[in-house]
């Protein structure tokens, strides 16, 4: 009560407030009715609110209080049915035991159904089995395949009703199979005919594709049979005999198997019958390739189921056995020129228009392992480049055997008609035998080929060096004693005119293979050195021997000096090579022809 004498002492005090206000002067009164009009009207208007909330709470407690007892009334009927359905559980018990006769009627009766069912195919097994056989004959595989497909469900589900049985007979199961054993028989009959028909498909496809498409077929339905077997297995724990075949899976080893046979049967020479046997077996390798792909993703395709993937199962099988075949060669051994024939199809060909880049394929092959890994690469490279060395040293070895057979003879070099100079052939044969290398690895690769130039640079250093060893003792020889050799100055011209030409030859070959903006500093070092093994020590030698004179030889090692360094500057505009020999005047006449 306190609590509403508050509220109501507030009301009228709120009350008054409002009437100080609406009177605070004399011309209000005269709106005193109005204003007494305006409040009834309110009131009467929040007393019918009031009343319309307070008749909508009574009638929601009506509702709620009805519901509430029917609820009371549901609960209590549950409870008693459930009191019921209890007393009725007690009597479940003793039924199973009366019942465990029902029990094995039913099993029984089932058995029988299914027996009648199989009957037909029980009593004409032989028959159904002679007639797949004719079937498989005729090429009638789909007809085959249902028939096999009956007598395999007559087993599966008479063995699979033995396996129901609570005390299973072993001795009734390998009654059933061995009655049945012709079964699995033609299972592998036509297992075999399907593969043949695989193994020619890439023949077959061309003429009777149809006959692809029905091995497919019966592939894939044996396919859903061995997941429904595994299905099977997982619920029953009962797996038919012979599941799962995997046929998909044999289909795929017999198409890789019949890649295999088709790549190795391009190989038709051996080294002994055919020099050329490798690069005819690339050839015909690389027509086969491009053949066969071109029919897979042309014929094989509309075939082949889609999820099959066919066009990158034949690249990668035939991309598999091929990297196979490359390294049974690589492990007999390679010879010569192979190298650089089977680096350049690997690198070049195979990845290249000519092949798996070609506008009828259009193969990314940056997807597929390398056809030989990174470290059989390296070593074709590395047994390439041993072998370059090994020929290059056997010939400079051989040519300076010639020159030195030159210098003691007894009759005066060669004067070259178009430079007027002493000359020999040497500079010229040891750099055609480096540019021809050089133009062999452009065929393999940059790489290759910057390789073989280093090589090729440390080698005519070491000719270099050995040219001047051989220099030497031809000059100590002729000191010892002057009679052996009539044309010594002549032959110490030559080598000089040979030097300088060798110096002009490296300059020719770096410009023609050296990878412009190529910055190596060991290999620009070797070069250099190689210049200066030219340049500095058979000039000096020269300069030393006695016949020019000593006040020119500080000028002649400057001169050679001068050379290197515009060598190894960019390249500028010709300019007429020095003469180191300007003004010097000997004896023979003949010797005057020389020019530099």
């Amino acid at each position: 009560m306190s609590s509403m004498d508050e509220i109501e002492e507030e009301a009228k005090a709120a009350a008054e407030k409002m009437v100080m206000n609406m009177m605070q002067r004399p011309g209000q009164l005269e709106k005193v009715e109005q204003y007494k009009k305006r409040i009834t009207h309110k009131k009467a208007s929040i007393e019918a609110q009031l009343k319309s909330a307070v008749q909508g709470k009574l009638d929601g407690v009506s509702v709620g209080l009805k519901q509430l007892k029917e609820c009371l009334d549901d609960v209590q009927e549950i409870s008693l049915k459930i009191d019921e359905l209890e007393e009725l559980l007690k009597g479940v018990p003793p039924l199973v035991a009366s019942l465990q006769a029902v029990r094995e009627e039913d099993s029984r009766h089932s058995q029988y159904v299914t027996a009648m069912d199989s009957l037909k195919h029980i009593f004409t097994v032989p028959e159904s089995v002679a007639k797949t056989k004719q079937w498989i004959g005729e090429g009638k595989l789909l007809h085959a395949h249902q028939c096999l497909n009956d007598l395999e469900n007559s087993r599966d589900d008479l063995l699979y009703e033995l396996h129901r049985l609570p005390n299973q007979s072993s001795h009734d199961k390998i009654m059933l199979k061995a009655y049945f054993e012709d079964v699995e028989m033609v299972s592998n009959l036509l297992e075999k005919q399907i593969k043949l028909i695989l193994a020619r498909t890439l023949n077959t496809v061309r003429k009777e594709p149809t006959v692809i498409v029905t091995a497919l077929r019966i592939i894939e339905r044996e396919e859903k049979r061995d997941q429904m077997a595994l299905q099977q297995q997982n619920q029953s724990g009962f797996m038919p005999p012979g599941r799962p075949k995997g046929w998909r899976a044999k289909a795929f080893d017999v198409l890789e198997c019949a890649v295999a046979q088709r790549v190795e049967g391009t190989r038709v020479d051996e080294r002994e019958d055919n020099k050329l046997w490798l690069v005819r077996y690339l050839e015909l390798t690389r027509q086969l390739i491009l053949e066969d792909l071109r029919v897979v993703k042309t014929l094989c395709v509309p075939c082949f189921p889609p999820h099959y993937d066919i066009v990158n199962k034949y690249v990668h099988m035939y991309h598999t056995c091929l990297s196979s075949s490359l390294q049974d060669i690589v492990q007999n051994g390679i010879e010569g020129n192979e190298y650089v024939t089977l680096l350049s199809w690997i690198l070049n060909t195979y990845p290249g228009n000519e092949l798996m880049s070609s506008s009828e394929l259009n193969i990314d092959v940056s997807t597929l392992p390398p056809l030989l890994n990174d470290e059989t690469m390296q070593k074709l490279q590395d047994e390439y480049l041993q072998k370059m060395q090994s020929n290059y040293m056997e010939w400079m070895e051989k040519t300076l055997e010639s020159e030195r057979a030159e210098w003691g003879g007894q009759r005066a070099p060669d004067v070259e008609p178009h430079s007027n100079a002493y000359h020999t052939h040497a500079p010229v044969i040891i750099f055609q035998m480096i540019d021809q290398n050089l133009q062999v690895t452009e065929t393999i690769s940059k790489e290759v080929t910057f390789k073989a130039l280093v090589l090729s640079i440390e080698q005519v250093t070491r000719f270099g060096n050995m040219y001047r060893e051989g220099v030497i003792q031809f000059k100590n020889a002729h000191f010892a004693d002057r009679s052996r050799v009539a044309y010594f100055t002549h032959h110490m011209i030559t080598i000089v005119n040979n030097s300088e030409q060798m110096v002009q030859l490296a300059h020719h070959t770096q410009a023609r293979h050296w990878p412009p903006g190529k910055h190596d500093p060991p290999a620009e070092a070797k070069f250099d050195n190689m210049l200066q093994t030219f340049q500095e020590h058979l000039v000096r030698l020269l300069a030393l021997r006695g016949d020019v004179p000593r006040a020119r030889h500080a000028d002649t090692v400057a001169i050679a000096l001068a050379a290197r360094r515009a060598a190894a500057a960019p390249a500028t505009p010709a300019t007429p090579p020095p003469r180191l020999f300007a003004g010097i005047t000997f004896p023979d006449r003949l010797l005057e022809r020389f020019a530099l």
